[in-house]
């Protein structure tokens, strides 16, 4: 009962993977073990109850898609790319898990990324009327190209995770850092290389940290 879920580890090393790939600044991620998640909601940065078993708490480019316009990015096209990141973030958490599961991935979204999910159809009803019919599996394939070109990351870092329970924002971002040899830049990563086919079958190589 004091142990924290393997898998929830790696659904939220998944969300953390993309919010550092965006260059979206992570401020805390919490694993929580069985007994806490039995024993009631925890309180966010924020000061509000999660009913959860794990949170990345990160900056959203599109803090609450739920009150915005259905449609607003067809006139605000700026906003594509920004939805279409955020996308990525929602999705990358429920791939990583189905991965370490060995399950298709619509299992951990009718079940531990149903949250996810619904911010995902948030998100997806703020695309011009043509994008919204591919935009979920799209979506799920770029969060797939992502997870698994970075997934010796994703491993280390849900090892960290289950390790330590809540990590702050820096100190994972700078795991990351060291485990890829990479520092993204905010939106600096092009959407467009998690789509060809050649960037699909790129992995990225572990670099040696001690992870203490």
């Amino acid at each position: 009962m004091n142990t924290r879920p393997r898998c929830t580890a790696f659904h939220e090393a998944g969300h953390v993977l993309a919010f550092w790939w965006n260059g979206q600044r992570i401020k805390r991620v919490t694993v929580r073990t069985r007994a806490e998640a039995l024993i009631g909601p925890m309180v966010d940065l924020r000061g509000n109850l999660q009913a959860v078993k794990g949170l990345v708490e990160a900056d959203y480019l599109v803090p609450l898609p739920a009150f915005e316009p259905p449609g607003i990015a067809e006139h605000l096209p700026s906003m594509i790319s920004a939805i279409e990141r955020d996308l990525v973030d929602c999705f990358a958490g429920p791939m990583a898990e189905a991965i370490y599961r060995h399950c298709p991935v619509d299992r951990c979204l009718q079940r531990s990324g149903a949250g996810d999910r619904q911010r995902g159809m948030e998100l997806i009803r703020l695309l011009p009327a043509r994008m919204v019919l591919d935009a979920e599996p799209l979506a799920i394939a770029r969060a797939s190209c992502l997870v698994h070109r970075y997934w010796a990351v994703v491993s280390a870092v849900a090892q960290f995770l289950h390790a330590q329970g809540t990590v702050n924002g820096e100190e994972i971002s700078a795991l990351l850092c060291q485990l890829s040899g990479e520092s993204p830049t905010p939106q600096g990563n092009l959407l467009r290389d998690l789509d060809s086919r050649h960037n699909r079958h790129a992995t990225t190589r572990l670099r040696p940290v001690c992870l203490a």
